[in-house]
């Protein structure tokens, strides 16, 4: 609840060095907080918004090679992918598509506006500190495209002191990584910089194709520096960077080799300063570059390159010690340029956001509202608006309505190919309307959430076939979207217990048919436990079948997988840590006719000091 809160002036120093511009807002503990719900950081328990927060020590714990496998089964999230590392990912957040769901890294927008995707699986989870996932609709706070939540990846900031740490890694398909980096602080500035290489011989991607090895390089970078002056004013420069090569396989040709060159950039710099002890302000500009190079049998194919500038100015002011307003204002312009002839390669966006925290008694109230103006598609309005209730010391109910959009991407508008599919420039955006309600307990023994929910989609974008085999976008369908979350921590006989539980009914609404690579039910158990200097951990993830075309004729099956993890503390610095993934070697598939990996082993070891 918001109830007793200092004013925003009054910050952790710890906060304030790890968190992004317009988080502002003290909570006690870093893996507490969560930023992305509000824009400002809070506690998770003040937040009304579903939130998963994953820290850098579950990152450490989980021994995931990359963040398909980290985020994979998170409460309402299900990942799946075209093969093995580096390959084509789909994110479904609460039964939405990828191009639906918002990534964020350190605050800025990234992805391809020419197809809408955001590459995750060629973000380094060496550079990342921490990860938030919001589940529900947040265009209210940061307009297109976050109509099934947002995911905000937090780069590695300087540390207190300094500190240096390493990794070396080898596993399982000639898998190789390596990471280094130097963070630390010193009196008002801190500063980072981490590096990281990995590579793998991988294996062929698509069942019934061209039987080579598809292989994968990341090459990445990340820095950090930030310096605060005396009257309290802070200066602040992060950068990520990723580039290498991506082996894959095509059903557009079974005996090709295709390959990709990507470079996947974030830039931004920061200011944020308070002018008064109940004034916030801060100020942002960054730039994300998404840049593909495509290769057939060696020879040069295509390339798609996306550039998004942004610029953010952000207020929030304490009305009194229960009551928050936040004032901003965004700007993002969109460039893109190809080897497809587009007729617009440019769109700017323009936005205002107004959002209104208070408390009263056991009540809690957020209301939230946001105009885009964008000059390819005219303008969008969205809002929001939660409850919660404290019921008990330890048991809150939340209600919450909120709408969302999607913006149309550059491929959906103006795309041009030699066999005559275009885009359409009359396309609208995709609109949500959510609901959904909670109830979340925080007793002595762990924790607890229940979440219904459901989400109406109208004008869903879909490629229509208008004369043989040439296609054109329209906004032709209507999908509902129920579905309800359950999760749970504990500790039980000295074992730490988590466990999330997602159901759906994703349906188009026209044909009653469920939505394409949904799985109905998935299910996802860790438990861990310390013996002496050894760590032992294990993960299960099931889902159920789902249908890869829209009648659903083409059916992927439902799996369940065991994934094992030991971790051993040869000094206070060093670690040695093993995995087996996929422990009873079952043949599956997240995406039909892709294939896994099968079981895998990996060996590393860190030097970390304490």
């Amino acid at each position: 609840m918001i109830r007793n809160k200092p004013y925003p002036s009054i910050i952790l120093s710890s906060l304030a060095l790890a968190l992004p511009l317009g988080a502002t807002h003290a909570a006690t503990s870093l893996d507490r907080v969560n930023v992305t719900a509000n824009r400002m950081a809070q506690s998770i328990d003040e937040t009304l918004a579903a939130v998963t927060v994953i820290t850098h020590e579950d990152i450490l714990h989980s021994q995931a090679k990359d963040l398909t496998q980290l985020l994979d089964g998170s409460q309402g999230l299900t990942i799946s992918s075209n093969g093995g590392l580096g390959k084509a990912t789909g994110i479904r957040l609460r039964g939405t598509d990828s191009k639906q769901v918002l990534i964020l890294i350190d605050g800025v927008r990234v992805g391809s506006a020419t197809l809408g995707l955001t590459a995750i699986q060629d973000i380094p989870l060496a550079q990342v500190e921490r990860i938030e996932i919001v589940r529900g609709p947040r265009s209210q706070l940061y307009g297109a495209d976050a109509m099934g939540g947002v995911i905000q990846i937090f780069t590695k900031k300087g540390a207190s002191g300094g500190q240096i740490n390493a990794e070396a890694e080898y596993g399982s398909h000639n898998t190789r990584r390596v990471a280094l980096g130097v963070n630390g602080s010193q009196g008002n500035l801190d500063y980072g910089i981490d590096l990281a290489d990995l590579e793998t011989d991988g294996f062929t991607a698509l069942k019934n194709n061209n039987p080579d090895k598809d292989g994968y390089q990341n090459r990445s970078i990340s820095g950090h520096l930030g310096y605060r002056f005396e009257n309290g004013l802070k200066l602040s420069f992060s950068a990520l960077q990723a580039k290498g090569e991506n082996e894959y396989d095509s059903a557009w040709g079974a005996s090709n080799l295709y390959d990709t060159d990507f470079l996947q950039r974030a830039v931004n710099g920061k200011l944020e300063y308070s002018p008064t002890e109940a004034w916030d302000m801060s100020f942002i500009l960054g730039e994300s570059r998404d840049e593909t190079t495509n290769f057939v049998n060696s020879g040069f194919s295509s390339f798609f390159n996306t550039k998004r500038s942004q610029i953010a100015w952000q207020n929030d002011v304490a009305l009194s010690e229960e009551s928050i307003l936040t004032v901003g204002v965004d700007f993002l312009r969109d460039q893109v340029e190809g080897t497809s002839a587009y007729s617009v390669n440019q769109r700017d966006n323009k936005a205002l956001f107004v959002q209104y925290q208070t408390a009263f008694g056991e009540n809690d109230l957020v209301i939230g509202l946001r105009h885009d103006d964008n000059e390819a598609f005219g303008s969008a309005n969205t809002g929001n608006i939660a409850w919660g209730r404290a019921l008990t010391e330890t048991i809150r109910l939340v209600a919450s309505y909120g709408t969302g959009f999607r913006a149309p991407t550059f491929n959906d508008l103006y795309y041009v190919d030699p066999w005559g599919s275009s885009g359409n420039p009359n396309l609208t955006p995709e609109e949500s309307e959510s609901v959904e309600l909670s109830l979340r307990g925080k007793p002595a023994w762990g924790e607890w959430n229940v979440n219904l929910f459901r989400t109406d989609i109208d004008g869903l974008i879909e490629w229509v076939e208008i004369s043989p085999f040439v296609y054109q976008p329209q906004n032709v369908s209507q999908a509902r979207i129920d579905g309800l979350e359950a999760g749970v921590s504990t500790e039980l006989a000295g074992w730490q217990v988590s466990g999330s539980l997602t159901l759906l009914d994703p349906r188009n609404r026209a044909t009653d048919k469920l939505l394409t690579d949904r799985n109905e039910r998935a299910v996802r158990v860790d438990i861990d436990r310390a013996f002496g200097n050894t760590e032992l951990g294990a993960t299960w993830k099931a889902r159920s079948h789902s249908y890869s075309n829209t009648t659903n004729t083409l059916r992927t099956d439902g799996f369940g997988v065991v994934d094992l993890r030991v971790a051993h503390h040869l000094t206070r610095d060093w670690t040695l840590r093993g995995q087996v993934r996929n422990l009873f070697d079952r043949d599956y598939e997240t995406i039909r006719t892709y294939n896994t990996g099968g079981r895998e082993l990996f060996v590393s070891v860190q030097y970390q000091p304490k």
